[in-house]
């Protein structure tokens, strides 16, 4: 009889072809057809998709052209061998990871021109400071990154189900591990992993359950309320979030929620996690979640499926003849067991028929003793005592220990201290929950390469050792006013900023404060589902900033060189300017996250290490829908820009002489050596012909307005910053902040929040990344920052920081 093992053997390929071939055969055998004469018939149909032989062959003839068509389709998307050329300004600034990654992104087949500018480094997938241009495709993918330094044998878990060395996965391109978000919530993402430092300085954080880690003294562990706290100032009791997985009876991963204490299966985690796309139905069916390699704990999305129950249950069915099994013996010996412990699972819904069966047949053949045994079971049920249990469980409440108010479930605590008390960070709800807890902090004679993972949105990594470590816009608005303004009226120009400007990742107005503009009256926002959910967002957020390097600030700018046409300033002489640095804020966040998704799905073709530069055609609605999307987010960074000027502008009094500003971090529809194209310009700045942008330094270093010159060589572009010259975590750890706080007062500049990890030192010189471009743009002015305003950042806070 023809089985599985007989096809696999034959080099049919794995997967849903093995079960509908042997669906095949049992049709062929239903109508005579001998084993040898099926097999003939299902290799001819192999060879052959497109006329079958029997109409029992059809539905896998479909299959086999379904899968030619797909292996085609993934021929016609392969990549270069060889990267395009494409140019490169600055590259002794440029470390060797950015260059590859720039290479990568070259051997696109959609790639048709690029460029690197000399404030590049390493970024998720395009590098920041990286220009490409594609025909016909826009590419969603653009992200930031967390730094965590850990030793090389420190262990990571992964989908896969096993854990890993963060050395090895230095090697492994991108995969799967588990994060967590601030409420508690496990939830599955997308990862990279690489080196950090050589020959670090490392301490030991010991915990509670015997397990330790080794890391950099600023390397952030996760508390169990949801922040942060570097490894150096942990202490002896501090509660740390905890990861608790575990394997249920039928050899499924379960991870526990940390903000109920649920066991959840992983699987299902990975699909709530967006990892699958969208969750489907099935008319009539309840989906289900299929293991490709029959591996239960291999939640990798690759080796996850949706399927209807029933479809699912007939799958297994026909992959498996009567006593006989084509997977491993390991496999078999595990299948078996489950079959003891399938009280939740389809398969175990015919058993269940059997017993009721068995039930009725006992209940007719031995009537007395079932209605005996049935009565005593229900004597026990109206007992005082269990009536009493029954009562006590559904009157049980739980306390705030912050206001002193009872609710009757412990997700309803944490929901209320979550809302009401988010300053205690509700670690209330915990306290009679598990969670790890340092033991001892202890430092460390030897020294180790260190590594660390980049995990975009969530910034956070689980640990095998059960704990969890851790489209954008300028515009300048030049004011007719001497820049000594900024002297004489210093204190209320600072609290004009406090008061006109907010920051951080989520940060939003409240309903009275909240700003109108007539972005908000785009018809755009209604033009998909998914637009509409996002306009309650826009609104809120509409007038601040983010967190890292988004900033808000007054300075002096001097105007350079010969002027041309409107510019409304004069050469030579000074004004007092405000410049903003910040974006679409979370309606581009969600947008970019949706489509990046999307854009995977569509290209599962690409390997791991250009997974992230995986592209929409505009042809396709999702690329018309993603093109729609991304303007509109330009606009409302625009607007959001607008926002935040003219409030400061009102609170200051004073009229806008002139302004300029500039994209980063979009695409454009321009022509590239002759031909249309989308440029993508993540992390660079537009300096095309005449154009005006900027190209800021940093809280203590000048910025500069410049005009484009228009090469084609750079796809019109250039640097849209001075570029990171080290990561945040190196900043933290090397950077002093004594003279970082020294460097700015020398500079004569006041810091409303900021954190080490944006000082100056942090980044490249500006006067050498600019000095590199003078065959891409001309100096117009330049910006010399006096008050700047940031977000606080994570880094170590201090007394009167905002």
């Amino acid at each position: 009889m023809v089985t599985g093992r007989d096809l696999i053997s034959n080099g049919w390929p794995e997967g849903p072809t093995i079960g509908i071939a042997l669906a095949a055969a049992k049709r062929l055998r239903a109508t005579g057809m001998d084993e040898d004469a099926i097999l003939r018939e299902l290799e001819k149909t192999r060879a052959a998709p497109d006329a079958p032989a029997d109409p029992a062959l059809e539905p896998l003839a479909r299959e086999l052209l379904r899968l030619r068509d797909a292996e085609s389709w993934a021929s016609e998307h392969e990549l270069r061998d060889e990267p395009r050329p494409y140019g490169v300004w600055g590259a002794g600034l440029i470390e060797p990871g950015t260059t590859a990654q720039m290479e990568n992104a070259m051997r696109l087949p959609v790639s048709v021109g690029g460029a690197l500018m000399p404030d590049a480094h390493l970024g998720y997938g395009l590098p920041v400071g990286g220009v490409l241009a594609t025909e016909g495709a826009v590419i969603p993918w653009a992200v930031g990154v967390d730094i965590a330094p850990l030793r090389g044998d420190t262990l990571v878990p992964t989908l896969d189900g096993n854990s890993y060395p963060v050395a090895d996965l230095s090697a492994a391109g991108v995969f799967g591990i588990w994060a967590c978000k601030p409420d508690g919530k496990v939830v599955a993402a997308r990862a990279r992993a690489f080196q950090t430092q050589r020959n670090a300085r490392l301490v030991r954080v010991v915990l509670d359950n015997g397990r330790t880690v080794d890391c950099t003294p600023d390397h952030r562990f996760m508390l169990r309320n949801g922040t942060y706290l570097e490894a150096q100032n942990l202490e002896p009791g501090t509660s740390l979030m905890p990861f608790c997985p575990r394997l249920d009876g039928d050899g499924y991963m379960r991870i526990q929620q940390n903000y109920s204490g649920a066991f959840l299966r992983a699987h299902w985690m990975v699909a709530r996690s967006g990892l699958m796309g969208e969750i489907p139905s099935f008319e009539g069916q309840r989906t289900v979640i299929h293991h490709e390699n029959f591996d239960e704990t291999d939640n990798r999305p690759e080796n996850l499926r949706f399927m209807g129950d029933r479809d699912h249950s007939r799958y297994h069915r026909s992959l498996v003849e009567k006593n006989e099994h084509w997977q491993s013996e390991d496999f078999e010996r595990r299948r078996k067991a489950a079959l003891s412990a399938k009280k939740l699972t389809v398969e175990g819904m015919e058993e269940y028929r059997k017993r009721a069966d068995s039930l009725q047949a006992y209940w007719a053949e031995r009537p007395e003793e079932f209605r005996d045994l049935i009565g005593k079971t229900s004597e026990n049920n109206r007992s005082p005592r269990r009536r009493a249990q029954s009562a006590e469980i559904a009157s049980r409440t739980y306390r705030c220990g912050v206001c002193g108010r009872e609710v009757k479930s412990i997700i309803a605590l944490a929901s209320h201290q979550r809302h009401k008390h988010p300053e205690e960070a509700w670690t209330d709800v915990y306290q009679n929950t598990y969670n790890h807890k340092v033991i001892s902090v202890e430092t460390l004679v030897e020294r180790e390469d260190v590594y660390c993972l980049d995990v975009p949105i969530h910034h956070n990594f689980a640990l095998d050792a059960g704990v969890f470590v851790h489209n954008c816009r300028m515009r300048l608005s030049v004011y007719d006013v001497l820049p000594d303004l900024i002297e004489d009226r210093r204190d209320d120009l600072t609290e004009v900023l406090l008061r006109n400007t907010s920051f951080g990742a989520g940060s939003k107005f409240k309903e009275g404060r909240r700003p109108e503009h007539e972005v908000l009256d785009d018809p755009a926002w209604e033009a998909t589902d998914f637009l509409k959910g996002l306009k309650d967002t826009g609104r809120a957020q509409l007038g601040t900033s983010g967190s890292g390097n988004h900033f808000v600030e007054w300075g002096v700018f001097e105007a350079l060189g010969e002027v041309e046409g409107d510019e409304a300033f004069e050469s030579g002489r000074r004004y007092l300017a405000l410049l903003s640095h910040s974006g679409s804020r979370g309606v581009g966040f969600k947008i970019a996250n949706r489509y990046s998704k999307l854009a995977k799905q569509r290209h599962p073709e690409l390997d791991k290490e250009v997974a992230d530069l995986a592209w929409l055609d505009l042809e396709d609605e999702e690329g018309e829908e993603y093109w729609l999307s991304m303007q509109l987010a330009g606009r409302y960074a625009s607007a959001n820009h607008a926002v935040i000027h003219d409030r400061v502008s009102r609170a200051l009094g004073e009229e806008v002489l002139t302004k300029v500003e500039n994209h980063h971090n979009y695409a454009w529809s321009e022509r590239v050596g002759g031909r249309e194209a989308i440029v993508h310009r993540k992390g660079a700045t537009p300096a095309g012909l005449g154009v005006m942008g900027v190209i800021p330094g940093s809280m203590g270093t000048p910025g500069y307005v410049v005009r484009g010159r228009g090469d084609e060589r750079s796809i019109n572009s250039a640097a849209h910053g001075a570029g990171r010259r080290m990561s945040r975590t190196q900043a933290f750890k090397t950077l002093s902040e004594e003279r970082w706080r020294e460097h700015l007062a020398e500079r004569g500049i006041t810091l409303i929040g900021g954190s080490l990890d944006e000082a100056p030192a942090a980044y490249k010189d500006v006067e050498t990344v600019v000095s590199m471009q003078g065959d891409l743009v001309d100096l117009v002015g330049r910006f010399t920052p006096k008050i700047v305003r940031m977000d606080a950042g994570g880094g170590p806070r201090r007394k009167g920081r905002k």
